[in-house]
């Protein structure tokens, strides 16, 4: 049979005490720590959910940001390219004028510039005609009354022409 003996006894009231030791100073502590740190740990992991969120959100809202970016860059642009082709034509139609102007110009100091040198012709050649009238007749006369006289026939000329 079983034999109670007193160092049966003194070990188990050893391995109570021990256990109750462990209990208080090892199991508690040791619980405790792992208890902080689990919920240390679900608070990390609720903050990463919380944070992976607010990136998802940031990033939709960014792609919205660049999605309408790209659609007030086209509308710039096609501004832009409007902008410029009116400024093209303007400038188009102002240079026209102005070469009309120009052309318009030219045309009338060329008209100008005949009827000069037409004029210029009549006085030299009234003035050779004179000349001539004076060889024939052999003597020296009035410049001014002989001038008028040539172009009063010069002008009789150009007019029956």
């Amino acid at each position: 049979m079983l034999k109670l003996d007193w160092n049966l006894l003194w070990t188990v009231i050893n391995i109570l005490v021990l256990f109750l030791l462990l209990r208080k100073f090892l199991f508690n502590p040791v619980c405790k720590i792992i208890d902080e740190r689990t919920a240390a740990i679900q608070k990390d992991l609720d903050s990463a959910k919380a944070k992976k969120q607010e990136a998802e959100q940031m990033k939709a809202d960014y792609e919205a940001g660049i999605k309408n970016a790209r659609q007030e860059a086209a509308e710039i642009t096609n501004t832009a390219k409007a902008n410029a082709n009116k400024e093209c034509e303007l400038m188009l139609e102002n240079a026209r004028a102005e070469s009309a102007r120009i052309i318009k110009e030219a045309e009338k100091a060329a008209e100008n510039e005949k009827s000069k040198a037409i004029d210029d012709a009549k006085y030299q050649i009234a003035d050779l005609a004179i000349l001539a009238a004076a060889k024939v007749i052999g003597k020296n006369v009035d410049n001014d009354t002989d001038r008028e006289a040539a172009n009063a026939f010069l002008s009789e000329v150009g007019a029956s022409k």
